[in-house]
């Protein structure tokens, strides 16, 4: 566990290859802009479009590649918002609250209520190339991620990787 929270504290936007990563409906590369609107923190109407765009990560309980990847950076700006005080952020921590536990429950019932596969062994190894998109990825491409989806142990590993994340995201905030 020390080594997973160590991997995650060192997290960086840059690391991860969005734009490689499978959404419900399309790839993840705006993610990094979204989350910079998140993090200023400054136009709730901005922030709330943001949100939306970005939550494309589930879809009915499905998570998505980018899932545990994007859970550490929202958990970050929700610990940057609960210490700062403006209607902005107060508005901003409270909709990554209710958001964070409807992910949470997702994670906890995938885990009691499905049978799966051992989670992989590292958090990182979800970015490894065979979980990825080609780097010049076609339509093509795309679609038939959509119809083979991923291997399980790593479909399961979005999951379990999440619910580390977000079993205590209210924690520690100083």
């Amino acid at each position: 566990m020390e080594k997973i929270k160590e991997y995650i504290s060192n997290l960086k936007t840059d690391d991860i290859p969005w734009g490689r990563m499978v959404t419900a409906y399309d790839t993840a590369e705006n993610y990094p802009e979204y989350l910079t609107v998140l993090e200023s923190m400054q136009d709730i109407k901005e922030m709330n479009e943001a949100l939306d765009n970005i939550s494309d990560f589930e879809h009915q309980g499905t998570l998505f590649t980018p899932a545990p990847f994007v859970l550490v950076f929202l958990v970050r700006i929700y610990k940057k918002a609960k210490q700062t005080n403006t209607p902005e952020a107060e508005w901003l921590a409270k909709e990554l609250d209710k958001s964070f536990k409807y992910y949470l429950e997702i994670c906890e019932e995938f885990e009691q209520n499905y049978e799966h596969d051992d989670p992989l062994t590292e958090f990182s190894d979800m970015l490894d190339e065979k979980y990825l998109l080609p780097e010049d990825y076609t339509e093509d491409d795309l679609e038939e991620y959509y119809e083979n989806f991923m291997p399980d142990d790593c479909f399961y590993s979005l999951y379990y990787y999440s619910g580390i994340i977000l079993k205590d995201y209210d924690k520690n905030i100083q």
